[in-house]
């Protein structure tokens, strides 16, 4: 790459400013900055948030027809181990001739800030949602439901399997449609992120594929997989970067890079949805 140089137009010395980026993964992580053990191996922890159980009739046990008593408890459960994703990183770099090219690491950090989301989102998709075998509260195989059945399949399905309110994840171009079903309401704590009407978290990732299983596999038109998790954590380093000088070629290279690790507690459950012919 050449150092720029000027064309004759006017000459302004810095670039409009940016809305910022919103709804999307890091509006519904809880984020921990700092390195530790996750960076070589992710994160697992055992978890109570599945938990199953049920219920029995009355407060004393009766003998029951055939041996035993009334208040036989047969759902039980051990000890659940949650596994995160591996550990990936986020990458920007910077490169340009040596000539009038003063700060390649500030540039590689400053680009790296502005894309890292999306592409965290890129990697949450293949790491974490597009992992095989999901809960399929409509059935595996099922046809595409309108958003407003998904939404509440999925809903009722962790009401069921998971102790708190879900995350929903689904790809930004799908945001008109909950709208216009007015889906979707403002968390009062904070303007940056959207809920459901029961207060389950929505993330809208311009990184998220509209087919998480199998990125490269078409869906029909107006198709896309509304994925739920449970709560959504993030691992993540500080930023840094390196520069190298090319003596060669006179070439300044700098690259910006942050380590992340997500996981999503023990729920994770899926449902297609088709907004044709409305949500």
């Amino acid at each position: 790459m050449s150092t720029p140089t000027p064309t004759g137009k006017t000459w302004v010395d810095s670039a409009p400013p940016l809305l910022p980026y919103r709804y999307g993964l890091f509006s519904v992580a809880s984020l921990t900055d700092g390195d530790g053990p996750w960076q070589r191996a992710g994160i697992e922890y055992f978890t109570d948030h599945c938990a199953q159980g049920g219920y029995v009739l009355g407060m004393c046990p009766a003998p029951a027809q055939g041996g035993g008593t009334t208040h036989d408890k047969t759902v039980f459960g051990g000890p659940e181990l949650a596994e995160g994703s591996e550990p990936f990183t986020v990458y920007s770099r910077a490169q340009c001739n040596a000539v009038g090219f003063e700060d390649p690491r500030g540039m590689a950090l400053t680009r790296l800030a502005l894309i890292e989301e999306r592409e965290a989102e890129r990697a949450f998709t293949e790491l974490i949602l597009g992992q095989p075998d999901p809960r399929y509260p409509l059935g595996q195989g099922a046809a595409a439901v309108g958003l407003r059945r998904a939404l509440g399949a999925l809903e009722a399905d962790a009401a069921l399997h998971y102790a708190g309110a879900p995350t929903l994840h689904a790809p930004r171009w799908t945001q008109p449609y909950w709208d216009a079903a007015n889906l979707l309401q403002p968390n009062g704590d904070t303007g940056n992120q959207r809920l459901t009407r029961l207060d389950a978290p929505v993330a809208l990732g311009g990184g998220y594929a509209s087919n998480p299983f199998d990125p490269d596999a078409a869906l029909a038109g107006g198709e896309f997989w509304l994925v739920a998790t449970g709560t959504v954590r993030g691992q993540r380093s500080a930023p840094f970067a390196n520069e190298t000088f090319t003596t060669s070629d006179n070439t300044r290279m700098a690259l910006a890079e942050r380590t992340y690790a997500f996981d999503t507690d023990c729920y994770r459950a899926a449902v297609l949805v088709t907004v044709e012919g409305g949500a």
